[in-house]
């Protein structure tokens, strides 16, 4: 599959078939995240692989009372409606925390320091092509509070919790999504 063709076929599944993923495309997928830019090549990811069902289990009740607390706060409804069984449903959950350490030059700017966490994203993006070009689902996740993520998966303080990919074969099809026109977003500057 080429990259455009990846790009644009990419979606985010929240439904997924408990068929497990093979190591060698989890491994493939691993492999994606390692290569991806990082600020200074610091590399500053760790990928820690959760297949183990009472973590997912865990994780799972982290996040919904996350979600409580989000929709006390903001009211909104479909905060209320959002469903979060893709976390026990998904054969593997790959947690991405990063090392704020390994932020490079920025952490000398006022107001930044997360070069890392940027770094960190661009492994997230690189796993979540890979897995839809070996025939794989993926969800994007952020929906969760660091230190409660850290506290279940006894991480060190230092490192800072980014991301998820929730990753298996998807349970329904693809739905199709819309992008604003590039115009809505484009500034050119000659």
């Amino acid at each position: 599959m080429d990259l455009f063709t990846a790009n644009k076929g990419r979606r985010s599944f929240r439904n997924y078939l408990s068929t497990p993923v093979e190591e060698e495309k989890l491994k493939a997928i691993l492999e994606a995240g390692r290569w991806a830019p990082s600020v200074m090549n610091l590399q500053p990811w760790n990928f820690l692989v959760v297949k183990n069902q009472d973590i997912k289990t865990r994780l799972k009740a982290s996040c919904q009372e996350t979600l409580d607390k989000i929709y006390a706060a903001s009211g909104w409804k479909w905060v209320s409606r959002f469903k979060l069984d893709f976390l026990t449903e998904a054969p593997v959950i790959i947690v991405v925390a990063g090392d704020p350490k390994k932020t490079g030059a920025d952490q000398f700017l006022p107001g930044r320091g997360t070069g890392y966490a940027f770094s960190c994203c661009a492994a997230i993006q690189n796993m979540h092509l890979a897995a839809h070009a070996l025939g794989l689902g993926s969800l994007w996740f952020t929906l969760f509070e660091t230190d409660k993520i850290k506290a279940i998966l006894n991480l060190p303080d230092e490192l800072d919790v980014v991301g998820m990919v929730v990753l298996g074969y998807p349970a329904s099809p693809e739905a199709s999504i819309n992008r604003k026109p590039l115009e809505e977003m484009v500034t050119f500057i000659d």
